[in-house]
């Protein structure tokens, strides 16, 4: 009888066991997920530091778990962007140099593209030469209407891109009467990516349309990365991103050395790199945004991201010269 219990009991330990393992197999078989390639976390910002950071806000909650996309390269040849540039008036033979390919005009028309993230610029000889208060500022919706269909009838007009709001910053000053004033010599109209819940920032994804004198168009341009879904990987504890905060793995601005922050705001954003990194992947950030101890604002980025699955590039290559536009 004795005998009959003991092999009964090594049977269970057996299925047990057995259980045990394929749990744990399965388990390390859904995160076994490729190493995602991230240029090194850029040392910019204020160059303060924060010894502290403590939350005034409830205790954020987040997803497990977030997509990671990877970018899609430009197809590019001569003869596409020879017709881009047609189309926009830019009539001239294709120049090919390491990293774009342009078309200059015998009109002062200019229209390049980047070979690595395919942004477009394209300017005219009113654009680089704007420099008097426009005589005609059209309403915000007349621009708008006006930027949507030249990029509709372009080509230049992406899916996933919005209309943001229109620009009036490009401003001269004059003196009338005695009086300062601000006056707009162009007008930029911009758009972003479709988001659902969670923002794109970093540098792009937008599009612009530049206008000059009675709503001419004089320019126009794209930071835009093509993107599509790669895998879902987890998302870190947010007190590990407070920590790495902490430790400098953050993008810091408007921090002060050694000091402390309150939290007021928390989000997850993609974050897409300059013109010339060759990005392969964008991945998700958690945007921290708070008072230091001066009480005046700070923002924080830190990848939300776990380093498990970051395979980072000792140093970043450039194709282009580095931009923030």
């Amino acid at each position: 009888m004795q005998r009959g219990y003991k092999i009964i009991a090594v049977l269970v330990f057996i299925v047990i066991a057995g259980a045990w393992i394929f749990t744990i197999s399965n388990a390390r078989n859904q995160e076994n997920l490729p190493l995602i390639v991230q240029r090194p976390m850029p040392k910019s910002g204020s160059g303060g530091n924060f010894l502290s950071l403590t939350l005034d806000i409830p205790e954020p909650q987040f997803p497990e778990k977030m997509m990671v996309y990877k970018v899609v390269k430009p197809a590019l040849t001569k003869e596409t962007v020879q017709e881009q540039a047609a189309k926009l008036g830019v009539v001239g033979s294709v120049e090919e140099t390491e990293v774009d390919f342009r078309v200059m005009a015998a009109n002062g028309s200019i229209f390049s593209v980047d070979k690595e993230t395919g942004s477009i610029n394209f300017t005219t000889k009113e654009f680089e030469t704007a420099v008097s208060p426009l005589k005609t500022v059209l309403s915000d919706e007349e621009y708008k209407k006006l930027a949507l269909e030249f990029l509709t009838s372009c080509g230049l007009m992406k899916e996933e891109a919005e209309f943001r709001d229109v620009n009036k910053e490009n401003t001269v000053t004059i003196v009338e009467n005695g009086v300062e004033k601000k006056l707009p010599f162009m007008i930029e109209v911009r758009f972003g990516r479709k988001t659902d819940d969670i923002p794109w920032g970093g540098v792009g994804p937008k599009i612009s349309v530049y206008f000059g004198e009675n709503g001419k168009i004089i320019g126009a341009a794209s930071v835009w990365r093509d993107v599509e879904p790669f895998r879902e990987y987890p998302i870190k504890e947010f007190s590990k991103a407070l920590e790495d905060i902490k430790q400098g793995k953050a993008i810091i601005y408007d921090a002060l050395p050694n000091d402390s922050g309150k939290i007021k705001e928390v989000r997850l954003m993609y974050r897409l790199d300059p013109i010339g990194y060759q990005q392969e992947y964008v991945i998700p950030y958690f945007m921290v945004i708070g008072t230091n101890s001066e009480g005046k604002p700070f923002a924080a980025f830190t990848r939300a991201i776990s380093e498990e699955y970051i395979l980072e590039k000792p140093v970043p290559q450039v194709t282009a010269p580095e931009t923030t536009k």
